[in-house]
């Protein structure tokens, strides 16, 4: 039978009930939340990375297409996630820019500036040695050694350079008309002619008697250049006296045996001498000599002042002058480097997909996901071959300002400015190791015919010929090797080349020490050496080619990235990374080109 119905007072029943509904309620919720917040945050922190990475291609994209100072750019990055529901939270992220961070790229090189228009640096000239013949010369150069170091001082000329004398006492003259003769001035045809065989025997002229009157020499020093000195060589008179002026001028009438009236001229000569771009150096032999003088003339000319002790230092001083102009070859190595530094990190908080770090240094993106790194987007460096070796460009942006960060969610606006801009566009060129081996065996030819006319004795040519010949095969090998694309024994040959050329100078200097190479040829020959040389070392550092250096906590990847990319281009790549540190090297770089931007870097709101 029906149950009656009766009053519940104390609501019970519908307590029961509401607390039913409210439990079917709540565990409809959670099967909801269980199975579609996660997918939620997941999704939203998923979709955050991609957002980050797409901001940072177009930042660094952005830092390599801003190039005119002042240009400006924008780019909002996300920071975080905002919670997908009221059951879950938000992930905070943070973003932080560091001007001064460990991290730097360098990249940098070796070359020779301007090798094939480097010459042997013999500066041509016309040259009149003045020399003093009075009779002091009796007792201050018994020997006549002012003679024979002249001599050895013209030998040592090299053509085109012309020479002349002059033989002052009480007057002076041109050798050959001190003695009644046609004066040999500097247009004389033997005056310009190898080994100087006619100007070596005018000197011969020269005696010793009468007073002294440089002043008139000078005079008529300078007048010759007017005559007959050649334009394009630098023009230098070299006054050796043992005294003071005795001579009067003018004589006659002579009214005093005072030399104030030659002083005078001789002042007034040196500063004509200036005006017509000519050099005097002096010379003081012995303890009798008007130094202050001396010292002035030269000094108006912007010239040296020498004291020869005895007649025995003549020699070298005129050898330290020879100096100037002769064998000054300097290969003239040059480094270059360049850097990169400044980074922007993000740093990506996350429950359901994994946290990421995204850091963008000198160009480059690398990513961090858990315990792994990657080279999300390598330096901005493209590279085309060029038939031997290669030509790079590289972009380094280096980001400037003051540190800052931002915390949260949403985006926060870097913004940069450029406000600088460093271009380097360097060519290094190699000298070809075919032609090296050739101009080797040239200046070995050259110096066997001279030493045939009886410059060198044949124990000299005996001791420096294997060294030289022993070079110029070895660059032949070299070269050969290098035609085949054996790049190892190719480089290897090269060392040996230059080793040899090293042995050679050293060699020269010891045969010339020896008086088996006259010494005009031993300059003239090591010229030769170090000029080729020069050559080979400009292919090494060809060879060598550029290095990059990254330090950065992601070094490794760098370097798994720059062999991937040029192990099989060119001559190839050599990587090694140690504590931090990535050193690369691409080897035969033809051109070099450096894009250095500094962009100041801000947050915006």
């Amino acid at each position: 039978m029906p149950l009656p119905l009766r009053e519940d007072s104390e609501g019970v029943a519908s307590t029961v009930a509401t607390m039913f509904t409210l439990l079917v309620i709540l565990l409809f919720i959670q099967l909801t939340v269980v199975e579609v917040v996660p997918a939620q945050e997941y999704n939203a922190e998923w979709a955050t990375s991609r957002a980050a990475i797409d901001a940072f291609e177009r930042l660094r994209l952005a830092t390599q297409l801003a190039a005119v100072d002042g240009s400006q750019f924008s780019i909002p990055v996300p920071i975080g996630t905002d919670a997908v529901s009221p059951f879950s939270t938000a992930k905070q992220g943070s973003l932080r820019f560091d001007p001064a961070n460990g991290t730097s790229i360098a990249v940098s090189f070796q070359y020779v500036p301007k090798l094939f228009q480097a010459e042997v640096t013999h500066i041509d000239q016309d040259v009149i040695l003045a020399i003093d013949s009075s009779g002091s010369m009796v007792w201050n150069d018994p020997s006549n050694l002012r003679i024979s170091s002249a001599q050895e001082y013209m030998r040592n000329l090299i053509p085109p350079d012309r020479v002349a004398s002059i033989d002052f006492d009480d007057n002076a003259a041109f050798t050959r008309a001190n003695i009644g003769g046609p004066a040999h001035l500097l247009n004389y045809p033997p005056n310009g002619e190898m080994m100087y065989v006619s100007p070596q025997a005018d000197l011969t002229t020269i005696d010793s008697s009468g007073s002294t009157n440089f002043g008139v020499a000078i005079k008529i020093a300078n007048d010759e250049f007017v005559a007959h000195g050649d334009p394009t060589h630098a023009k230098n008179l070299i006054l050796l006296t043992d005294g003071q002026n005795t001579a009067c001028v003018p004589s006659p009438p002579c009214s005093s045996n005072s030399g104030g009236a030659s002083d005078a001229l001789a002042i007034s000569e040196s500063k004509r001498a200036a005006t017509l771009g000519i050099t005097i150096y002096t010379i003081g032999l012995g303890a009798d000599i008007d130094e202050p003088l001396m010292k002035t003339i030269a000094a108006n000319t912007g010239g040296t002042y020498y004291h020869a002790v005895t007649a025995n230092d003549i020699r070298w001083v005129y050898y330290e002058i020879s100096r100037r102009y002769l064998s000054a070859f300097v290969c003239g190595l040059k480094s270059t480097s360049d850097s990169s530094f400044g980074a922007l990190q993000l740093t990506l908080g996350a429950t359901r997909y994994p946290a990421q770090t995204l850091r963008m240094e000198a160009g480059a993106i690398n990513v961090r996901q858990g315990t792994s790194t990657t080279l999300w987007r390598p330096m901005p460096l493209s590279y085309r071959e060029t038939g031997d070796g290669l030509g790079l460009s590289a972009t380094f942006p280096t980001l400037v300002g003051a540190p800052q960060i931002a915390t949260g969610t949403g985006f926060e606006t870097v913004e940069g400015r450029v406000i600088g801009r460093d271009l380097l566009t360097q060519s290094i060129q190699k000298a070809p190791l075919g032609q090296t081996s050739t101009d080797i065996t040239s200046g070995r030819l050259d110096f066997e015919y001279w030493a045939a006319q009886g410059a060198a004795k044949p124990a000299g040519v005996t001791a420096i010929r294997p060294s030289l010949v022993n070079a110029a095969n070895y660059a032949q090998w070299a070269q050969d090797n290098w035609t085949v694309r054996d790049f190892v024994d190719a480089k290897f040959n090269a060392d040996r080349s230059t080793a040899q050329l090293s042995i050679a100078t050293a060699t020269i200097d010891a045969q010339v020490t020896a008086g088996n190479v006259q010494n005009w040829l031993g300059f003239q020959t090591k010229d030769n050496v170090r000029l080729n040389g020069c050559r080979l070392n400009q292919w090494l550092y060809w060879y060598q080619g550029v290095t990059f250096r990254v330090t950065s906590a992601n070094a490794a990847a760098y370097a798994v990235w720059f062999n991937e990319t040029f192990r099989n281009v060119g001559a190839g790549v050599t990587t090694a990374v140690a504590s931090g540190v990535a050193v690369i090297t691409i080897r035969a770089v033809d051109t070099l080109v450096v894009d250095r931007r500094l962009i100041e870097v801000s947050f915006g709101s």
